[in-house]
């Protein structure tokens, strides 16, 4: 009885559910006060109103209007102070009346503009922030704002040249405004792709839906962590790329899900990625750099060749389908010639599986799809028939000899030990490979002595000294030595592990400046970790470098609009598969002069091999002609060619 009581008494008054009721109105937002303003306006309106007609009806005398007049002027005093004016000649009555409903319409009118007001600045914030929705559609999604984000975009705005209404979409926990201000201080103005920016947790549902994820053609995910990170902030980077990977799958829903393309440190992150859906393609950057320092360490001119063929600027890989040809199928050696302006690298079959280079008999069937080397996929056209060229006749010319080697690698990281291990799939028995440091950790020592027992035939050694002191580069000899590969520390930040890099380049440069001898053929390879400093590194006197981030940015790029070519590197990176070289003409024919790029195909398919280019050795020397590589000219371009000079080709060795 007494908690019925207590209930009674505790019961709300009809006022304060009717103010609870109001609260609760206004509480939803625009549209609420919108309509909480008009219903007041419309208030004001016939109570006014009905105070004029009442007035009117009572005492005759103090109006000669109408009541439909007497309405419009009540109208008109609200929405606008200057109607008063019109009562100047009525009764006292009415000359109240007036300014009672004008100053009921500026308290009204205030506090709508006042609200219009602040519904556009709050839209103007909501835009400022980056959080409005998204509607594009087929463009590429960045998540994330890492170190290689500027160097994608570059990628991918010279990809999109050729696409129509291209865009590409950035979704960060940076600032909108500061994120807009970076790109345009550094790429400057965009002329036909749109760049739009969005700010906000990558791992949440609701912001991957506003920027459109589902729609995207292919997904980037970006790592918070620097390569040069503490580990403690790269496994945390990695779980949260886990945590963004799962957000993006479940936002696409049962719908399709467009490739996705992430970044990680840890192999064990990387492999369960995998796992989480079959779009997923991870990129082992330190594998790529390492197996890309052992090519083009052994093979002058090598990186040359790369940085033409990774990215966008030169001639890209693509799979174009082959629904043309006929129900019985081709053989390898003529689908070679039927693109003039594009050249063949090998065949994705109807199962999935790639085949590089493969024999010149090799079968095709309408089903597969051609990988191919083109400037753009609008230059990639067919042939119905092609005559295979003429060709001088097959004589026994002699393979490449294998002589052993010697390598010398400069400093220590992450990449080294599959640096020595790629090494050791390619130099022949007898060579040497040798390992010099300041100081070299417990660590250190145990994995070259895992690696000098899992490679006996490999001399790999230890040599503990600083090549920065005087004396010890003459006690070195690093002329001795076929390359010498400058590897960069894994801490601290770019700019100082550049600076360290460029001193040692110093050294070396000028020791070899002090020989005088011009016998000496000794490669300089080294590593750019920021790849603002590669002017400098040129000046240094390296032949062939690498440029770490914008490289391996360029294969991000170049994966999220085709993913197969992730497949097509790592065949182009193994050991075991076929490889890029630069052959010498004397092992394709002894009959060299004017040859056009057909029969150079011809000559390098008759040896099982798939040429993609040439170098000309007296071009080597020149920037502004590519360094003599030409890659991928039409079959009936024309070469005065000499015995100096080589073919670039796909094959299994360098023999």
């Amino acid at each position: 009885m007494i908690e019925n009581i207590s209930m009674s008494n505790n019961k709300p008054r009809f006022r304060e559910q009717l103010k609870y009721g109001f609260d609760n109105f206004m509480s939803k937002g625009g549209l609420s006060v919108f309509l909480a303003l008009i219903l007041l306006f419309l208030g004001a309106f016939v109570l006014m109103s009905g105070f004029r007609l009442v007035t009117a009806t009572f005492f005759p005398e103090t109006s000669s209007l109408s009541w439909t007049d007497q309405m419009w002027r009540v109208f008109l005093q609200i929405s606008d102070a200057g109607a008063v004016a019109e009562d100047g000649n009525g009764s006292w009555v009415e000359i109240i009346l007036g300014i009672v409903t004008i100053f009921l319409g500026l308290v009204l009118f205030s506090s709508l503009v006042a609200f219009i007001t602040s519904l556009f600045e709050a839209k103007l914030t909501q835009l400022r922030k980056g959080k409005s929705q998204v509607v594009e559609s087929g463009h590429t999604l960045i998540l994330g704002f890492g170190d290689r984000v500027l160097e994608i975009i570059r990628e991918l705005l010279i990809a999109n040249e050729s696409e129509k209404n291209p865009s590409i979409v950035v979704l960060a926990d940076q600032e909108k405004d500061e994120m807009d201000d970076y790109f345009r201080d550094h790429l400057g103005k965009i002329k036909k792709t749109k760049l739009v920016t969005r700010s906000g947790s990558t791992s949440n549902i609701k912001t991957l839906s506003m920027v459109s994820v589902s729609r995207a053609k292919s997904v980037i995910l970006l790592s918070t962590a620097a390569d040069e990170s503490p580990m403690e902030e790269k496994t945390l980077a990695d779980a949260r790329q886990i945590k963004t990977l799962m957000a993006v799958v479940s936002c696409c829903g049962a719908g399709p899900v467009p490739p996705l393309i992430v970044e990680f440190h840890l192999p064990a992150k990387a492999e369960l990625a995998r796992k989480i859906h079959p779009q997923v393609v991870v990129i082992d950057e330190n594998s790529f750099l390492s197996k890309l320092i052992v090519q083009t360490s052994r093979i002058s001119g090598l990186a040359h060749i790369y940085d033409q063929l990774v990215g966008f600027s030169g001639s890209e890989i693509y799979h174009f389908p082959l629904a043309q040809i006929s129900s019985g199928g081709i053989t390898y050696e003529k689908l070679v010639f039927l693109f003039d302006e594009s050249t063949v690298l090998g065949v994705k079959k109807s199962d999935g599986t790639l085949r590089l280079n493969p024999p010149s008999d090799f079968m095709i069937d309408k089903t597969d799809e051609v990988i191919i080397l083109a400037e753009d996929d609008s230059t990639i056209k067919m042939s119905q028939e092609a005559p295979i060229p003429t060709i001088p006749p097959a004589s026994k010319l002699p393979p490449l000899d294998k002589k052993p080697e010697k390598q010398l690698l400069v400093g220590w990281n992450r990449k080294a030990p599959i640096v020595i291990e790629e090494y050791a799939g390619y130099l022949p028995k007898g060579s040497s490979l040798e390992v010099i440091i300041r100081e070299a950790p417990e660590e250190m020592r145990d994995q070259i002595s895992f690696l000098q027992k899992k490679y006996p035939e490999v001399l790999i050694s230890l040599i503990e000294a600083d090549i920065q002191k005087l004396g010890v580069l003459q006690e070195l000899q690093p002329e001795k030595y076929d390359n010498v590969i400058l590897l960069t520390t894994d801490e601290g930040e770019a700019e100082v592990r550049d600076a360290e890099t460029i001193t040692e380049l110093l050294a070396f440069r000028f020791y070899f400046k002090d020989l005088k001898d011009s016998r000496v053929k000794t490669q300089l390879i080294t590593e750019v970790a920021d790849s603002e400093n590669t002017q400098l590194i040129e000046d240094a006197g390296v032949r062939d470098f690498l440029i770490t981030n914008q490289f391996v940015s360029k294969i991000y790029a170049q994966v999220s609009d085709s993913p197969m070519v992730y497949k097509v590197y790592e065949d182009l990176f193994s050991s075991a598969g076929n490889e890029i070289y630069l052959k010498p003409l004397s092992l394709f024919t002894d009959t060299p002069g004017t040859l056009s790029f057909g029969q150079l195909c011809a000559l390098a398919l008759r040896r099982g091999e798939t040429c993609i280019g040439l170098r000309k050795k007296s071009w080597s020397d020149s920037q502004a002609q590519g360094y003599g590589i030409v890659l991928n000219p039409s079959k009936a371009s024309l070469f005065t060619l000499t015995d100096k000079d080589f073919l670039i080709t796909l094959a299994e060795d360098e023999s």
